[in-house]
């Protein structure tokens, strides 16, 4: 039969119906049309019409986040690549974002006078659980919590971050630098290229939160597996696997998939685990005497103290475990990796490497390892880690919502009526544009530890703002700082080169900041070690 025929066949509908059809499309269309642009209008509104993106997805919608960034997509890295550009082209240092399809508005400010105003505290501000959700898989902690439960947790969280805490860290560092050289055989080697050191630097920093912060050993090589998970196994696949863990939905954990069985195992290994220790550690300080001073330096410990020191008013399990877990993820992933860009940059800027090992062998003639008190004599090892702190913030968004009517004053220079916010609006701080700001930072995007020297502690953004400003900055300085001036005392690192590729070449690959895990930072440290001659 010929094709022809076959639509012949075809019942054919009047033309009025067709028309009937059109018209109740065209209808849909319009009102969807219509809805869209009055939905922007009032979304345009709730930020006071700052300048700003106006595009289809929020930045940090799943579609926005999955788009790479553009003229017409923002989307995630747009922080890192229009660092210099943005804001002058805005004409403002706060922002806003109204997509036209999906994701909320947000305002996003990088003014230093807004971003204190916003992280002062005020009663109309505060942590939306959603924004926290990372780091709250086993319970509310110090960071979560918002009001007077954030009070409550910081009473008793504040005392376990104690001075012999710190001495632990300083001693530890060096410990588990020696049994990293030992274990990876490095030691014995002269001349040698390392393709990430990121891997390196991230257990690390894992092993260091372990030991110090809940006191358990993290041998660097593994024992032989005897079939069971181990605590540090378990707890590098948990900190690995987190991104993994939000995103999955539970009934995924069935699937014969070994990689979500390995993060489930762990999760409920871990969970047991520090439910047996609480009881333990409960049990151990009620059998002690009433006035006998407590001589555990590490976190968790400590931490059990406070809470059983405040009676009725202490932390559950929940809340104990949810608060050791905010600082492994809070901690480890940023401390290791302004670690690792820190050595990324000292292997481009040899001259800065060059002053910095004359400093160290300076301060420790002897060569011997460093301890609490010498870390304010190495100065200039914290100027270098503060350094890639400001240009590689690991924490590059903080983020508030606002519970009622606030208003926000903007500086004197932008000449602006006050920013009025209502209720429900999210508020970020570009940690990335605060410490890009060429009017805070003189030549921001050159590396230049020397503009630390004599600085105070409170100008380092990248440990926060205000009250609720990072409650282990000294753990992850005292731990760099020790970890820096062991490597660089011993090792002369060098840019790592692909073939062809020229020295500028090599920074323009690696020194990239963009997410990693759930942190900003540079990704796979390209980078070439040759052992110095001792002193």
């Amino acid at each position: 039969m010929p094709v022809l025929s076959i639509f012949s066949d075809f019942p054919k509908f009047p033309k009025e119906q067709n028309t009937m059809w059109q018209s109740v499309a065209l209808a849909g269309v319009l009102v969807f049309v219509t809805s869209r642009i009055l939905h922007f209008l009032w979304n345009l509104k709730s930020v006071a019409y700052l300048p700003g993106f106006r595009c289809a997805f929020a930045p940090l919608s799943l579609t926005g986040a999955i788009l790479p960034t553009s003229y017409l997509n923002p989307g995630l890295d747009w922080q890192w690549m229009w660092r210099a550009s943005v804001y002058q082209y805005y004409g403002s240092r706060t922002i806003s974002s109204v997509p036209f399809l999906s994701g909320s508005p947000y305002i996003c400010t990088a003014s230093l006078d807004l971003s204190k105003q916003v992280l002062s505290g005020a009663p109309g501000v505060f942590k939306s659980p959603q924004s926290m959700a990372a780091l709250m898989l086993w319970g509310d902690n110090v960071i979560s919590a918002n009001y007077d439960a954030y009070r409550r947790h910081r009473r008793i969280v504040g005392p376990a971050f104690s001075g012999s805490t710190y001495v632990e860290v300083a001693r530890e560092t060096s410990r588990l630098y020696h049994e990293m050289m030992d274990g990876e055989q490095w030691s014995e080697r002269n001349t040698f290229s390392v393709t990430s050191i990121n891997k390196y630097i991230s257990k690390f920093a894992l092993g260091i939160i372990t030991r110090c912060g809940f006191g358990l050993p993290f041998p660097w090589v593994n024992a032989a597996d005897d079939g069971t998970m181990s605590f540090d196994t378990a707890l590098t696949i948990v900190s690995e696997g987190i991104i993994t863990r939000l995103a999955t939905p539970r009934w995924a954990y069935k699937l014969p998939i070994k990689k979500l069985r390995d993060l489930d195992e762990a999760y409920c290994t871990l969970s047991m685990f520090m439910h047996s220790m609480i009881a333990t550690k409960n049990e151990e300080l009620a059998s002690a005497a009433s006035d006998q001073e407590l001589s555990a330096t590490d976190l968790f410990t400590r931490l059990i103290h406070a809470s059983g020191a405040e009676g009725k008013n202490g932390l559950n399990d929940e809340e104990l475990i949810g608060n050791m877990f905010a600082f492994l993820f809070a901690g480890h992933e940023t401390t290791a990796h302004t670690i690792s860009a820190a050595l990324a940059l000292l292997a481009f800027h040899e001259d800065d490497q060059d002053r910095l090992v004359t400093h160290i062998r300076e301060v420790l003639p002897d060569g011997r390892d460093p301890t609490l008190d010498d870390i304010s004599r190495l100065d200039k090892v914290t100027a270098c880690f503060w350094e890639a702190a400001r240009m590689f913030p690991a924490g590059s968004i903080v983020t508030r919502d606002t519970t009622e009517t606030t208003t926000f004053t903007f500086p004197p220079e932008e000449r602006r009526d006050p920013l009025v916010v209502p209720p429900g609006i999210r508020i970020f701080i570009d940690m990335i544009g605060l410490n890009y700001n060429p009017e805070a930072f003189a030549e921001p995007e050159r590396f230049n530890p020397s503009r630390w020297y004599g600085a105070r502690e409170s100008d380092l953004l990248a440990f926060g703002l205000g009250p609720r400003a990072c409650l282990g900055r000294r753990f992850a300085v005292t731990e760099a700082v020790c970890f820096l001036t062991v490597f660089v005392r011993d090792w002369k690192i060098g840019t790592c080169l692909k073939n062809g590729e020229t020295r500028e070449q090599w920074r323009q690959r690696v020194l990239q900041g963009g997410l990693v895990g759930l942190a900003f930072g540079v990704r796979d440290v390209s980078i070439g070690l040759t052992k110095r001659s001792k002193a």
